[in-house]
């Protein structure tokens, strides 16, 4: 079930309208005549039918360090037609977010369905198993719920958990699990010399990465992702034929790992690119009154120095041609969908495990709380019986990646209830099946929530040296929290308790805030350059709305407390 304080109806229907509280039909239901108020229902009932009967088939397909840079969201030029595909035969969110900006927690949460704090697992060393043995994950549901469970490439961040975790996960004619050619995160092909040639090595001393952005890209194709999907489309023939046979149900999930550095892709999609007019960051510097324990130093010197521009624009083309080239491996993999015929019987669900900066306010890479960092894009495509007159539409509704546990079990028609333990720690996201199917759903979400890690060796200077991917996790010294509503992102950055591995709540723990201002911003078209430009938590007295600021500040605060300022989150649920 939805959680309370994240799932609501909306008020202003309630305030505006007359009809009884408890309808979720609204105020038109009531005028209608009885004839027209029996088909109005006969409607509903059929859409509930159909939601509740669905027990599609599911292909998953997890993009590593992809931001909703795709023509799917309104962006011009971006070359990713097989992606935008699947948003024009499904449903596009345009408010979706990570739990935590890095790979390997980002995957452990949805994969488990639980935020980080619970799973426990906020870098590259520690994983949900430790912590959690008998979890439920997303790719074991299935396998609990007697269908089959197969998955290909980077799902899971190598070895978190061990085996890519082994049968805990997948059926026994998916492992052992293997991601092709490439092993912990590198690549199949090194990037050396600026056209392949062997001259230097082009990120780190192997040529693999992830090195600077200003070089770690090279002119061929990412082997790594041909390999997954060919290993996918192997998969999915066994599949199609159980699900022929039998009637078996199947999961598959399939994971893709450019547009990770090093960016790579074939030389048709670089000259695709090159021949664009690539604009630049608009904010190249940090935002105004940000803190610096905000801020992640990758590939700048600090936040008010950003790299050349002659540097940001191959950057940019390096990652727009990696994108297109893993577009390319989305395409062979529908078309082998399509051979076998499970158009009509599947559902489609791709997007990023976290965001990724292109050197707007001087970020590159992930790592951090802003928008670009967190917001992921997120597509279910599914069959047209199925979305009906949703097919091709959009969802402003926040949205989290915990919510893709519950929303894939009811697609599959899996009941959680029958294949999660009860003493299993409850999962933290709720279905997104009803903003699916309806444009206003009588349920929905209100807020979505990102965390992220600091270990700076120098307070006085905190953006430099602040990451934790190898950091023991009760050595810490800061954990920020960010809310994202439709209107506003605030975060607090809290001093850490290494002992509880839990935030600091008292008023002396708060080591920094920021609220930004999105009431004004663009979702579709994406606009990656105007918002959070300016730290309204700091800057509030020069907007001239102190009150009100200090007002929006204070309710957030506490629902970011409400959320996360629990006394165990293992043993106790987050309401």
């Amino acid at each position: 079930k939805p959680s309370k304080s994240n799932f609501k109806r909306p008020l202003k229907n309630l305030e505006k309208s007359s009809w009884p509280p408890g309808s979720a039909l609204g105020p038109s239901v009531m005028s209608l005549s009885s004839h027209g108020y029996m088909c109005l229902l006969l409607v509903v009932a059929e859409l509930l039918r159909v939601a509740s009967s669905a027990h599609l088939n599911i292909i998953h397909i997890v993009v590593d360090d992809l931001r909703p840079e795709l023509g799917a969201y309104g962006l011009q030029d971006r070359h990713t037609p097989n992606i935008d595909a699947l948003a024009a035969n499904g449903v596009t969110f345009d408010r979706a977010y990570t739990q935590i900006a890095v790979c390997g927690p980002s995957r452990n949460s949805f994969l488990s369905g639980r935020r980080p704090d619970r799973s426990r697992s906020w870098n590259l060393i520690n994983h949900f198993r430790e912590d959690h043995p008998d979890w439920t994950s997303l790719p074991g549901m299935f396998k609990k719920a007697a269908m089959n469970s197969f998955g290909a490439g980077k799902i899971y961040h190598p070895f978190l958990p061990p085996r890519w975790d082994g049968s805990n996960s997948w059926s026994e004619k998916a492992l052992p699990f293997d991601n092709p050619c490439w092993f912990y995160g590198i690549s199949c092909v090194p990037c050396v010399g600026r056209d392949g040639i062997h001259v230097k090595p082009k990120c780190n001393k192997e040529g693999f990465g992830p090195g600077s952005v200003k070089t770690c890209w090279c002119e061929v194709e990412a082997l790594e992702d041909v390999l997954t999907v060919d290993k996918a489309i192997s998969l999915l023939g066994e599949a199609a034929a159980d699900f022929g046979k039998h009637g078996k149900q199947f999961y598959l999930a399939v994971g893709l790992h450019k547009p990770h550095l090093p960016w790579q892709a074939s030389k048709k999609h670089f000259d695709f690119h090159r021949a664009r007019n690539i604009s630049l960051a608009l904010h190249k510097t940090a935002p105004k009154g940000m803190p610096g324990i905000a801020f992640s130093s990758c590939d700048s010197q600090s936040p008010w120095d950003p790299i050349a521009d002659d540097d940001a624009r191959h950057a940019r083309v390096a990652y727009y041609a990696a994108t297109s080239g893993m577009d390319e491996q989305v395409g062979r993999l529908m078309d082998a969908v399509a051979k076998q015929g499970l158009q009509n019987r599947t559902a489609i669900i791709l997007h990023g495990d976290h965001g990724w900066q292109l050197g707007e306010h001087g970020e590159w890479r992930k790592n951090t709380n802003f928008e670009l960092g967190t917001r992921v894009p997120l597509i279910f495509s599914a069959p047209q019986w199925f979305l009906g007159s949703r097919v091709g539409s959009r969802s402003a509704m926040p949205t989290e990646l915990v919510d893709l546990m519950p929303t894939i079990a009811e697609l599959a028609g899996i009941n959680l209830s029958l294949v999660m333990s009860p003493t299993e720690t409850p999962l933290d996201g709720g279905s997104l099946v009803p903003a699916m199917l309806s444009d206003s759903p009588s349920v929905i979400k209100e807020y979505a929530f990102s965390q992220y890690p600091r270990k700076p060796k120098n307070m006085s200077r905190p953006w430099e040296h602040n990451g934790i991917d190898h950091e023991n996790r009760s050595t810490f010294t800061v954990m920020g929290y960010s809310v994202r509503t439709v209107d506003w992102r605030y975060t607090e950055w809290r001093r850490w308790n290494g002992d509880l591995l839990q935030g600091e709540w008292s008023d002396a723990g708060l080591v920094a805030s920021e609220l930004y201002d999105h009431r004004n911003e663009s979702m579709y078209p994406t606009d990656f350059d105007s918002s959070e430009n300016d730290n309204w938590s700091t800057n509030k007295t020069a907007k001239g709305e102190a009150a009100g600021v200090q007002a929006i500040i204070n309710e957030l605060s506490q629902v970011i407390r409400h959320k996360f300022d629990q006394p165990s989150l293992i043993q106790q649920p987050v309401i």
